[in-house]
């Protein structure tokens, strides 16, 4: 119980610097999946899941109002998910991968939610300003950090043990093939990661010429 308490404060406190506080880009894949795979004894593991995750969702970046795929909460469960389970193959990893693509879909519209909030925040933040009572500005920035922070520790404590569970069971009952087709998959999802982003910025020389 201490542990999974520990990991979900730790992966929130990273979630804040997605949007909320800091932005000083430890939030990203390649920088959270290495720390995770050390605190879970397999750091080289945690550095090559942040890499194709980085890969794949480079240019997932928040920028004004825009919410986009939360590749931080990805990073995160995949490696806990992966490195923390107790087959230790690469095919669990990809395995951990899929289902931490589908719970980065449920954080994006927690993180939604969560704004709405603030909205309401803001707008008791803008009625105190008008009474002269400036303090409700402080206060309105801890309460919202706040908020993302319980947001995040309680996503992370529920979906950590959820998925792990899920995880286990799924894997089991998996064909030989299937397992050798996910192993494979470890091997070539960076190279899936480099098109994605050579895509994403539009090389010249993938230009189609007419």
């Amino acid at each position: 119980m201490f542990e999974l308490i520990s990991l979900s404060g730790l992966a929130a406190i990273f979630s804040l610097d997605v949007t909320a506080f800091g932005q000083f880009m430890i939030s990203r894949p390649i920088v959270v999946c290495p720390i995770f795979g050390y605190l879970l004894g397999d750091i080289k593991s945690g550095l090559w899941l942040g890499m194709i995750i980085e890969l794949i969702w480079t240019k997932e970046i928040p920028m004004g109002a825009a919410i986009p795929h939360d590749s931080t909460s990805v990073a995160i469960l995949t490696s806990i998910w992966g490195i923390g389970s107790p087959f230790k193959q690469n095919s669990v990893l990809i395995l951990s991968l899929a289902l931490a693509a589908i719970a980065g879909i449920l954080f994006k519209y927690t993180e939604i939610w969560i704004r709405n909030i603030n909205i309401k925040i803001v707008h008791w933040i803008e009625e105190g300003i008008k009474r002269g009572e400036e303090c409700r500005i402080d206060e309105g920035i801890y309460l919202g950090l706040f908020l993302f922070f319980i947001k995040a520790f309680l996503f992370y404590i529920i979906l950590i043990p959820v998925g792990q569970s899920i995880i286990n069971k799924v894997y089991v009952h998996l064909s030989i093939q299937t397992i050798k087709g996910l192993d494979l998959a470890w091997w070539f999802l960076p190279m899936t990661g480099f098109t994605v982003i050579l895509i994403n910025y539009n090389y010249k020389f993938l230009k189609i010429k007419k």
